[in-house]
């Protein structure tokens, strides 16, 4: 999931940098800047979150819950306080919470903790 948001991110920065005039003239307020000033950080923080995650231990599963709930909190920072309201946000609330509850289930599971050098009997 952590991957997915980084690449998700970093297409993001990519597509507001290269349509930058486009964006500036038709995009709603706060426009081409934070759309690339969040994506760049999402896809940093994703990076970083991503090669603590390659590395077993118990900063890569901090890193990548820290990764997936801040995530989730922008997500709904901007869609309450910077988008037009939405009728479909009740679906949205419930898709946020299984999907916070499925890596969340991923992360902290006995079979991902242990060490996967050592073989199961």
């Amino acid at each position: 999931m952590v991957l997915c948001l980084t690449a998700w991110n970093a297409i993001r920065l990519f597509a507001a940098v290269a349509d930058w005039n486009l964006l500036a003239e038709f995009a709603p307020r706060p426009g081409p800047l934070y759309i690339s000033l969040s994506a760049a950080f999402w896809t940093l923080g994703g990076a970083a979150a991503w090669m603590a995650i390659r590395r077993p231990g118990r900063r890569a599963r901090l890193a990548a819950a820290l990764y997936l709930s801040g995530y989730a909190l922008w997500w709904w920072a901007d869609r309450l306080l910077l988008q037009a309201p939405r009728p479909n946000w009740p679906f949205a609330l419930a898709a946020t919470i299984v999907l916070l509850a499925l890596a969340a289930s991923l992360i902290f599971n006995r079979k991902t903790i242990a060490d996967p050098t050592k073989r199961d009997p």
